[in-house]
């Protein structure tokens, strides 16, 4: 409680002064409580929070809301992350105003994290933490999203490779994020994602879709080199080998037709791993061969890979999983 303040005040009578007491009322926060938990909803709208506080101190107050998230990664496993933070995201605003309630709103972005407001008035300051998680969308929303989009034939498979249409942890409620700095249900890596694009699921999956419109592109002028001809499923595999990180297709001048690239040979038990054949420890080796040799480095990514263990990330074995060949 504050302590009460002495002022001067003067009357009628000649040298005298008159000692009134005023008490300076505090600032008490309304809503919400500290560390109090909101989640963005499955549709990907912020939750409603209202930061409200009483007193009777007259005159402006003044806003500022820091959010911000350490992005450590997760894997697609339900369980706690580990190691050091890849990234830290954060975000900034001021304002002041005469009211004494403010619904959180970050220039219309979806954002989540550890939100902490202040709020000053005269020589008063108010400071409360909270926490803002995200809830999964269903599977029939995010196919529904995608429709809404266009030329994105094909796009529901990849998500359901990558992510399985998860952009949440469920186990802390945080956004998925690789050990290659993936992020979210597209598992956008480049260009990095912006804040909202790891936290909000339809901004993820918008910056996914121009980055897949670009590979078609890719893929079509690849294929039709020369005036060349191919079919939807050479396309198909071209996009998707791209999506991951390549070309699919190699010319066969003999039989003058696009075929799958014959120096690579995948481990069928992953999702986009394989060996060039034309390195020497690989040569006349069997894929079971090969796979006993490296798969107990896979866990370790491309720190795993070297000149004992010579295996690759391939969109080409991208491509076939996906696909189911």
């Amino acid at each position: 409680m504050q302590q009460a303040k002495q002022v001067g005040s003067t009357n009628s009578a000649d040298s005298t002064l008159v000692k009134l007491l005023s008490t300076e009322v505090a600032l008490t926060w309304i809503s919400p409580v500290e560390n109090a938990v909101f989640n963005i909803t499955q549709d990907a709208a912020l939750p409603t929070i209202a930061f409200e506080f009483k007193s009777e101190t007259r005159g402006e107050c003044k806003w500022s809301w820091v959010i911000e998230w350490e992005a450590k990664a997760s894997g697609l496993k339900e369980r706690e992350r580990k190691g050091s933070t890849l990234r830290t995201f954060k975000e900034t605003g001021s304002f002041s105003t005469l009211n004494k309630r403010w619904e959180a709103n970050f220039d219309e972005k979806v954002l989540g994290g550890k939100l902490t407001v202040t709020v000053i008035v005269g020589q008063q300051t108010l400071v409360r933490t909270v926490v803002i998680k995200g809830l999964n969308p269903t599977k029939e929303s995010v196919a529904t999203y995608v429709a809404t989009l266009d030329d994105m034939t094909g796009f529901e498979k990849l998500l359901e490779q990558e992510t399985g249409c998860k952009h949440f942890i469920n186990v802390d409620s945080d956004p998925i994020v690789a050990f290659d700095q993936g992020y979210g249900i597209t598992q956008t890596t480049n260009p990095a994602p912006s804040y909202e694009q790891v936290w909000n699921w339809k901004a993820n999956i918008l910056a996914g879709s121009s980055i897949y419109k670009e590979k078609v592109r890719a893929a079509k002028k690849y294929l039709s080199q020369a005036g060349r001809t191919y079919t939807d499923d050479q396309l198909k595999h071209e996009v998707f080998s791209r999506w991951n990180g390549g070309s699919y297709h190699e010319w066969d001048s003999t039989s003058n037709a696009w075929i799958k690239k014959n120096n690579i040979m995948c481990d069928s038990e992953t999702g986009n791993i394989g060996w060039l054949m034309t390195d020497e420890k690989n040569k006349d080796k069997t894929e079971s061969e090969l796979h006993k040799r490296d798969k107990d480095t896979y866990k370790k990514g491309k720190k795993g890979q070297s000149a004992d263990h010579a295996w690759v990330y391939t969109g080409v074995c991208y491509a076939d999983h996906v696909l189911g060949q």
